[in-house]
């Protein structure tokens, strides 16, 4: 069932929500700071993602050159497995149409390199013990700007 959401930049009333998701989700969340410096960035955004006004996921990506990093996508535990995560990267990908995005995903995430693999993104490298708590390799992927 794909729960229909809506998408908005982030606010600074959202950072303790976008928190407590980081903390919940990553073993090596991003800090305070992290967060807020992305928010202030103008090379940077976070979107987030509400259910009936319900916070339930967010995004943050960032341009470097010609390509958007995606840089860290959480979905609340209750709203996962309901097409939220692959709203958000739809979402993402079209606020950016001409570049090329690319991410690193803990090797032992199936599910997230199956949802990037679903939305057109294809492994492209291996970087070894890019993650700690616990080490653990990183799959590159990058999805290329569809040519019409």
């Amino acid at each position: 069932m794909q729960q229909k959401v809506e998408i908005v930049p982030a606010a600074e009333a959202d950072l303790p929500e976008i928190l407590s998701l980081a903390k919940a989700a990553f073993p090596d969340p991003w800090t305070e700071q992290q967060f807020r410096q992305t928010m202030c960035c103008c090379y940077s955004r976070i979107w987030c993602a509400r259910a009936a006004g319900e916070f339930c996921g967010y995004v943050a990506v960032s341009l470097a050159g010609d390509a958007v990093n995606l840089d860290d996508i959480a979905i609340v535990p209750a709203f996962r497995r309901q097409g939220i995560g692959r709203q958000l990267l739809d979402w993402a990908h079209r606020q950016f149409p001409e570049n090329e995005f690319w991410l690193e995903v803990r090797e032992s995430n199936a599910a997230a390199i199956a949802l990037y693999e679903s939305v057109g993104y294809r492994q492209v490298g291996f970087r070894k013990r890019y993650y700690r708590d616990p080490e653990e390799g990183a799959v590159l992927m990058t999805r290329e700007v569809k040519k019409t």
